[in-house]
Order: structure tokens, then C-alpha cells, then sequence
């Protein structure tokens, strides 16, 4: 076969494309949470509210959520994010967090933010891990309660 200069930069193409698109990372769903149903409220307008040391502040509606998440033995988030921010208190049991390439574990009693992405799991063998959820979110978004993302390189 003769090749054309169109034939060889279309099999560059292809080949280029290939290894463009196998290269994509994939989300990871998670496996063994479920959620208790949802109250939700809404803040409507842009808010500023200081007292003790703490700081809100809104720049527009947002949506107030505040449920259960039960993580079975050995369940996983998967990695992902969340439009807004989420305050989570292990009720229950315990789950480790990790957040890029760092880990950590959190008990009964104790609180942690998600921002960004992370990765949550119950390492126990036993036990289920019960925690409290609160998220807050831009009003226009609380159907977007979670956004599946690729595991980082570590």
C-alpha cells in the first residue's frame, strides 16, 4: 500500500485518539452505603453570619441537607466529590478517609469535612459504621449530591 500524506496523518490520528481515550481514568463507584431519606432546607440570599470564632457565608440560595449514611462492613465510597461542603459525624463505628494519598481514621464522636476529593471506607470486619450527614450546596444543585471521580495516583 502506497501511503498518501492524508492516509498517514489519518493513521495518526487514530493511533494518537486510542491512546488518548484508553488512557482516560474511570470513576469508581462506591459499594455498600445506603442513605436514610434526606430533610432538606433552603437559605435563600446571600448570608453573613459571625458569632464565636465561626464564620458563614453565602453568595446565594443554598440548600440545607441532613441525613444518615450507613456504611456496611467493609463498604466504600468510591472516590468522588460534592458540589458544597459536607460536615460528617461518625455516629457509629468508624471510617477512614483518605484524601489524595493521605489517610485517616475517625471514631465515634468525632467530625470531619468533605471538600474535594476523597475516598471513605469502613475497615471493620464487624461492625457498620453509621454517621450523621449535613451538606450544604449551592440551591440550584441538590440534585448533584455526589460526583463520582477517578482514584488519584499515588
Amino acid at each position: 500500500m502506497k501511503w498518501t500524506r492524508a492516509t498517514a496523518s489519518a493513521a495518526v490520528f487514530v493511533a494518537v485518539a486510542t491512546l488518548a481515550t484508553s488512557s482516560i481514568a474511570v470513576a469508581t463507584p462506591g459499594s455498600g452505603t445506603s442513605a436514610g431519606p434526606a430533610v432538606i432546607g433552603t437559605i435563600d440570599g446571600s448570608q453573613k453570619t459571625e458569632q464565636d470564632d465561626i464564620e458563614f457565608k453565602t453568595k446565594g440560595d443554598v440548600a440545607v441537607l441532613d441525613f444518615e449514611l450507613t456504611y456496611a462492613v467493609g463498604a466504600y465510597s468510591g472516590w468522588h466529590k460534592h458540589p458544597g461542603i459536607v460536615i460528617a459525624t461518625v455516629k457509629s463505628g468508624s471510617v477512614t478517609r483518605q484524601l489524595g494519598c493521605t489517610t485517616q481514621t475517625f471514631v465515634a464522636g468525632d467530625t470531619f469535612t468533605e471538600v474535594g476529593p476523597h475516598f471513605v471506607s469502613n475497615p471493620s470486619t464487624t461492625t457498620p459504621a453509621v454517621l450523621s450527614i449535613t451538606q450544604i450546596v449551592p440551591a440550584d444543585q441538590v440534585g448533584a449530591r455526589r460526583i463520582d471521580l477517578p482514584a488519584p495516583t499515588c
